[in-house]
């Protein structure tokens, strides 16, 4: 049975979505846009690689499972029993992908033509999973291949070496793919554990976005999906619990070096922060916050980045972002730098300069519509509002309320935002130093 749809529009950005709860949890929404030939479709689960330890539905003991197990799941659910998943896209002219973030893994698909017959792949290859042993073995050596080609990419290397010095014990210091070594004592038995934990329909959103019929939409995904088709689960009956260990206010390391086959330094500073808001406005507000905030500082059109660029210091790969999940965030600032001392002793002096002056106000109300517009730019995007609004959803936020949240954001709330993030002893620097030779 397909439930009546739920209506949200926002007037101020003049879209609409449509969504669907089933009786057995799984949400389905639907973006119309009209007009657009291309027509994109992803399917998410609120489970990535920090979820490392849990309490499986209907109790128990605790399960910890080894790092990097919700990437190897991605991977393993692309080897069908009809072939490999790719394949099967390709032949219906269709570009499909999928992707584990720290918190996430989405499988998408974006298609012209025959989408039906893709939307049916995508619901078929997802709740029916095949982890036959030997093909178990065979992804081992796949993945870590992959291990091995991250590990010889600067930008990763810095990335999650940062994270390595900010956090203590968060399993959002471990790479997302996991190590060589934890891969290796994934099996059968403990992928299908985690899969019936995590892949159940009350974790998962089916985001449907372009020029379609509503009405046949969802009665197709009723008809189609069984998880939509499910029955609602048992009064009392748990979710999965998620366990993460708690984590000190202090950054493990002050600062690392690795030497690397570069022709620069690369340098990252980060700034950790613990106890971020799980859900809701106070969570997306914070992160709005905290990335309108390193704009602000250390976006192209800043002092700080036209000071810096004269100096010969940054290149244009220079930039800044903000991150969170399962409790905790961290703000990163760097790049490409000739002389990475000199360059993170500039950003920490502008930092506290910029605390003790306070922001502009003609800086705040600039910067404030730039980054009102980009955001309702990204609604041009089909990829963009399903990934966002999937995000936003999990969390338990709407997206269209983010421009409404965001007006309301004064110049006092992003100062006090700021001296939250850039706190001095949150601070942690990793460099990538050019080999040396002989």
């Amino acid at each position: 049975m397909t439930p009546t749809p739920e209506r949200t529009y926002s007037s101020t950005l003049d879209e609409e979505v449509q969504t669907a709860v089933f009786p057995s949890g799984l949400t389905a929404i639907f973006c119309p846009k009209r007009g657009f030939r291309k027509k994109y479709a992803c399917y998410s689960t609120f489970y990535g690689s920090v979820d490392s330890e849990f309490v499986e539905p209907g109790g128990g003991s605790p399960l910890a499972v080894p790092d990097g197990i919700a990437h190897f799941l991605e991977h393993s659910l692309f080897e069908t029993e009809e072939g490999n998943v790719s394949d099967l896209f390709s032949k219906l002219g269709a570009y499909n992908n999928a992707a584990t973030s720290f918190t996430t893994t989405t499988y998408l698909f974006a298609s012209s033509e025959r989408f039906y017959e893709c939307l049916a792949l995508l619901l078929r290859f997802v709740e029916n999973p095949v982890f036959k042993p030997e093909k178990v073995e065979k992804e081992k050596g796949i993945i870590e291949q992959e291990i091995k080609g991250y590990d010889d990419n600067p930008q990763w290397v810095s990335y999650m070496g940062l994270l390595e010095g900010l956090f203590q014990r968060h399993p959002l210091r471990i790479d997302i793919a996991g190590t060589a070594e934890s891969i290796r004592r994934i099996d059968s038995e403990t992928l299908h554990r985690s899969y019936r934990a995590f892949y159940s329909p009350p974790n998962m959103i089916l985001f449907v976005v372009g020029d379609l019929a509503p009405a046949e939409l969802f009665d197709f995904v009723a008809s189609r999906s069984h998880f939509a088709a499910a029955p609602p689960p048992p009064s009392g009956d748990r979710r999965v619990e998620r366990i993460y260990p708690e984590e000190p206010r202090a950054v493990a390391r002050r600062e690392s070096r690795k030497p690397m086959e570069v022709a620069l330094p690369k340098l990252l500073v980060g700034f950790k922060e613990i106890g971020v808001p799980p859900r809701g406005d106070e969570l997306v507000l914070h992160d709005l916050a905290s990335e309108l905030a390193l704009e602000l500082i250390f976006g192209r059109s800043s002092d700080t980045f036209r000071e810096l660029y004269e100096a010969q210091l940054i290149l244009d790969d220079f930039g800044a972002s903000y991150g969170s999940g399962a409790g905790v965030g961290y703000g990163v600032v760097g790049g490409d730098t000739p002389r990475p001392d000199e360059l993170r002793d500039a950003i920490l002096e502008r930092i506290s300069r910029l605390l003790e002056r306070g922001i502009a106000e003609g800086d705040f109300e600039r910067e404030k519509r730039k980054f009102l517009g980009s955001h309702i730019r990204g609604f041009n995007s089909l990829e963009y509002i399903a990934s966002h609004y999937t995000y936003f959803r999990f969390h338990g936020f709407d997206l269209f309320r983010a421009v409404d949240l965001l007006a309301q954001l004064d110049k006092a709330a992003l100062e006090a935002r700021l001296r939250a993030l850039l706190d001095p002893e949150s601070c942690s620097c990793f460099v990538v130093e050019p080999r040396r030779r002989g």
